[in-house]
């Protein structure tokens, strides 16, 4: 299968450092030189030459983490989906991590402007052993007459499977022709963020500590869950990206000094 654009990317563990052993990219994804923070882990930043998302795209990633190997990977700016009425949009994204290994992924906001239609699959193959953190965020677009909730569906769905068992299976729906402010969907917000965190040492005191950091936020609206595999996860409902920003950063912060007794992630590119 052709795809507007391909990434393909195997991170390996060598003499104590985390490499990258294999690279290709094809289409409008390309991925920049690594950057090492001072644990020694690899910060990448996938880049899309294209300038949005458009009718008929279709992007494909792959990226394996090997055995003790870490790797970061963020995005360069948001995505944006322009109006794709016909075909709509494709994304699949695959990560595969081995015995011990490590990947976070924070992706930039997803902005779907009038008449877009995104379909996006997850899938994360990993071991019990292993760690993975995902964060994303979904925000509607401008438009000109400066109503909201103009594109027509966005279809995201995550799943996680831990030592080959299907653990968490997320599916995020939005389709403003369903009227997205009831009860029970976005109740008036106007952004949603999405957090997992799997991790072996994850447990209620860990959940509570995040709980804890998280008492003073009053801009929005956020349910913190244990998942049924060693892990949590987030969802945030709020009015900006700055102010789901800012929660998944206070939660980074307490699970990487709790669970890690590491500093902050400096994840911007500026």
């Amino acid at each position: 299968m052709t795809y507007t654009g391909y990434l393909e990317l195997t991170v390996e563990k060598k003499h104590n450092r985390s490499v990258i052993s294999n690279s290709f990219f094809d289409g409008v994804l390309k991925i920049t030189r690594p950057t090492y923070l001072p644990e020694g882990l690899p910060l990448l930043t996938l880049i899309h030459v294209g300038g949005g998302y458009v009718d008929g795209d279709s992007y494909k990633t792959e990226v394996v983490v090997g055995e003790g190997a870490k790797l970061a990977l963020t995005t360069q700016a948001s995505t944006k989906i322009y109006k794709s009425l016909q075909l709509g949009v494709r994304q699949e994204m695959d990560y595969f991590l081995q015995a011990g290994s490590e990947l976070l992924v924070k992706q930039d906001p997803l902005i779907a402007y009038k008449d877009a239609q995104f379909s996006q699959v997850t899938n994360v193959y990993m071991e019990s052993t292993s760690i993975f953190y995902y964060t994303d965020i979904i925000t509607p677009g401008w438009s000109e007459d400066g109503k909201l909730f103009q594109y027509k569906k966005i279809s995201s769905k995550l799943k996680l499977f831990i030592d080959g068992e299907l653990q968490v299976f997320d599916h995020q729906l939005l389709m403003p022709g369903e009227n997205l402010q009831k009860l029970m969907q976005l109740e008036g917000y106007t952004h949603i963020g999405t957090l997992f965190m799997i991790h072996p040492q994850v447990d209620e005191n860990s959940i509570e500590k995040i709980r804890v950091g998280l008492h003073s936020v009053n801009h929005s609206r956020f349910g913190i869950s244990a998942l049924s595999a060693k892990g949590l996860s987030l969802r945030v409902l709020a009015f900006s990206t700055p102010e789901i920003e800012e929660i998944f950063s206070i939660c980074e912060g307490v699970i990487r000094h709790h669970l890690e007794n590491k500093e902050m992630i400096e994840w911007r590119k500026w």
